[in-house]
């Protein structure tokens, strides 16, 4: 007889942990969701305080018979869902299912990571199921099952056959389809950019700038003659230039907290080009086991669907360790970073990280497939990153005042609508140029916010400007000016979709790669050059 049968979602899962746990347990998988909504009506009672009527799914009717037979051998039930809202009511229907079978105890445990430790840790402190968590779940599915039944006959009458609408998917749709009529109602904006290029005798130097303010408002010139015209008068004799202003401002780049689901799909969609759902497989098999040589299946990350930024003190300590031991204690931060969740998070959950810090990429690179290592990578590098000190910098301006000449009695009109706006008598142009630099990489020794194509202007441009002093003269030696239009806001890719749906609190970290993969499936929105366009049809 097993003493324990312990059971979990996937069979990949099931295979990790009945390694952990030798042969006095049973370890299966329920495939996912045993039960659910009828496929073919409501299943909805809404005379009857909406209560729910429920089925066995076709992964239920496959796996029942065995978990049935298991569950009158086991001495212990032992429900190992993934902790999360769904994972919790897939427990609540195993239980509903299987307590006709065996009169054995219950028990939920969950585990954010699929190590040795936590799995034994969690079948040591046993609890029970979270109803609250339960119902929440329930809710959402009813909600959108009224959603969709309500609204899908509507679509199929005026439409067509096959459509239908959802609570998340509508609103995804809507946000797509409402940036389209955002770009087909845009009108661009023509302006001109100014650069110049200027030298210094003491000392010796030449440095490009561009056009920042005239007259302390920032820089507008809207067509081609009055670019010609400021072009004339900055080249036109008299024109002094003159350094205004030299400054070096110091500035602190702290770390981006470790990885939720939604920045997870966003970096790896702008750094690695993968879409959600691809992203979503691979931190799977990641958090389920991949086979590390003689260790067996090792469980490589915590769970990836997570809307906190919790992290373990087990694991901030491991990862303090780590960095003071490969990069020096000065890459530590005076006190360990502590980030916030959004309100809405569950709290109990744990930020995307790796169960074990001294698992390096390199370390894995034999047993991991080439995507697997990428992702791992920028998991493990983001986590230790967000335990590291910041960056410190510099960032340093230099500013050129050009004035005189014909400057001095250059006048337009800055806006064609408004006779009041025009650029007054006396005209002073300031170019600026600005450098950053890096005193103290901190974190960004191991990640870059490029990673999420969330980089500031300037740190794509290094180094240090010349020590010039200011109201020392300069020497305009080029000035190229370049024409220009406003551009249309852009399509969403996945990556932004995902994050204006976490934004305005749609959908939750279980449902964004499953919400894209719907409304592309149905043929709602086509892929243009990775950005998602809306069909005809949506």
């Amino acid at each position: 007889m097993s003493k324990q049968l312990v059971v979990v979602e996937s069979p990949a899962k099931a295979r990790t942990i009945s390694r952990f746990l030798g042969s006095n347990s049973q370890v299966l998988a329920s495939m996912g969701h045993v039960r659910d909504l009828p496929q073919h009506e409501l299943g909805v009672d809404i005379q009857d305080d909406f209560r729910p009527s429920y089925e066995l799914t076709n992964n239920g009717k496959k796996v029942l018979k065995a978990l049935r037979g298991a569950a009158k051998e086991a001495e212990a039930i032992y429900l190992a869902t993934d902790p999360d809202r769904e994972g919790e009511a897939i427990a609540w229907h195993l239980k509903q299912i299987l307590e006709d079978s065996s009169q054995v105890p219950f028990y939920r445990i969950t585990f954010h990571e699929i190590t040795k430790n936590a799995v034994r840790n969690s079948l040591q402190q046993p609890g029970e199921i979270a109803e609250n968590l339960v119902e929440a779940q329930q809710a959402r599915r009813i909600l959108d099952r009224l959603v969709g039944y309500q609204i899908s006959p509507l679509l199929w009458r005026q439409v067509g056959k096959g459509t239908s609408a959802g609570r998340v998917q509508s609103v995804a749709l809507g946000l797509i389809v409402d940036r389209e009529r955002e770009i087909q109602a845009f009108e661009p904006q023509e302006y001109w950019n100014f650069e110049a290029l200027f030298m210094t005798t003491e000392p010796k130097s030449k440095f490009k700038t561009k056009l920042s303010r005239i007259n302390a408002e920032k820089a507008l010139v809207p067509n081609e003659e009055l670019a010609i015209r400021l072009e004339q008068a900055l080249l036109s004799p008299g024109v002094q230039h003159q350094v205004a202003k030299v400054s070096s401002s110091p500035r602190r780049q702290n770390a981006a907290p470790p990885f939720i689901t939604s920045t997870l799909q966003q970096a790896a969609s702008s750094h690695l080009k993968l879409s959600t759902a691809q992203t979503m497989r691979l931190a799977q098999g990641l958090y389920e086991g991949v086979e590390c040589g003689g260790e067996g299946p090792v469980g490589l990350i915590t769970y990836m669907r997570t809307d906190s930024f919790n992290v373990a003190a087990e694991a901030r300590q491991e990862a303090a360790e780590y960095i003071k031991k490969h990069f020096g204690p000065e890459y530590l931060p005076a006190k360990p970073n502590i980030y916030r969740s959004r309100k809405s998070a569950q709290e109990a959950h744990e930020a995307i990280r790796p169960t074990d810090i001294k698992r390096s990429p390199d370390s894995l690179s034999p047993y991991l497939s080439k995507q697997q290592l990428r992702l791992y990578s920028l998991i493990w590098n983001r986590f230790l990153a967000s335990q590291m000190a910041p960056a410190k910098q510099l960032d340093h301006v230099i500013e050129i005042e050009s004035s005189g000449g014909e400057l001095a009695t250059l006048t337009w009109q800055t806006d064609p609508d408004d006779k009041s706006k025009s650029l007054p008598v006396g005209t002073v142009c300031t170019f600026r140029a600005a450098t950053r630099q890096t005193l103290f990489p901190g974190y960004l020794a191991v990640y870059s916010m490029k990673d999420l194509g969330e980089e500031d202007e300037l740190d794509e441009i290094a180094g240090v400007l010349p020590a010039l002093k200011e109201g020392q003269a300069c020497e305009l030696i080029e000035l190229l000016k370049e024409q220009c239009f406003t551009a249309p806001p852009s399509r969403y890719s996945e990556a932004s979709l995902v994050k204006a749906l976490e934004q305005n609190g749609v959908g939750r970290p279980s449902t964004y790669a499953a919400t894209i993969h719907t409304i592309l499936d149905r043929d709602y929105v086509a892929k243009e050059k990775s950005l998602l366009a809306p069909t005809e049809l949506g």
